[in-house]
């Protein structure tokens, strides 16, 4: 018996519709993918309007406790926040949007981590990066060093004072003020 080719009508067949499957799988990834960056963006609207409700339903269940102390009232400041999205990954029930929020100037670059629950609803389940930023730093040394230098200060020690400040943040601790602690020789 001999080997016959296969119909050139269910070749077409096989071939369209494993075409249609590559698109439908292609557009579901792309919503997802947009969707996931839309929450991100969301989630960093009702930070800065300090919408408590918002952030508690963005949040998964287990840290929507966090919703009250992430509430920071800084719909006070007339100024918006500008944000954009800088990178997104994601796998299939995780991602991690990668956002630049600037404000006054200052920037910072949280990742905001998602995880997608059983009913495929994404959820805000952890931020981390969100690091002040250094020319926020620089500005308040700055600051301190003037009015330490109004106070009559000496140079040296108002330099001592800001580089004890500038180690305490990068050690995640506080300094306390020694200047009644200083003993005469």
């Amino acid at each position: 018996m001999a080997n016959r080719p296969l119909s050139q009508k269910f070749l077409i067949g096989v071939l369209v519709t494993a075409g249609l499957y590559l698109v439908v799988i292609g557009a579901q990834r792309f919503y997802e993918h947009y969707r996931v960056k839309q929450i991100a963006l969301e989630f960093v609207d009702a930070l800065e309007t300090g919408n408590e409700s918002q952030i508690r339903a963005l949040l998964t269940p287990e840290k929507a406790d966090l919703a009250k102390k992430l509430n920071q009232k800084s719909h006070d400041d007339p100024l918006p926040l500008e944000c954009r999205v800088l990178d997104v990954k994601m796998t299939s029930s995780t991602a991690q949007v990668r956002v630049q929020i600037q404000k006054n100037g200052y920037a910072i670059k949280p990742d905001i981590h998602l995880v997608k629950s059983q009913t495929g609803v994404w959820k805000v389940s952890d931020i981390t990066q969100a690091k002040v930023d250094p020319l926020w730093y620089d500005q308040e040394d700055e600051l301190a060093r003037k009015k330490l230098t109004e106070e009559g200060v000496p140079p040296a020690e108002v330099q001592g004072r800001v580089l004890a400040k500038e180690l305490a943040r990068s050690l995640n601790t506080t300094v306390e003020d020694s200047s009644s602690d200083q003993v005469d020789p």
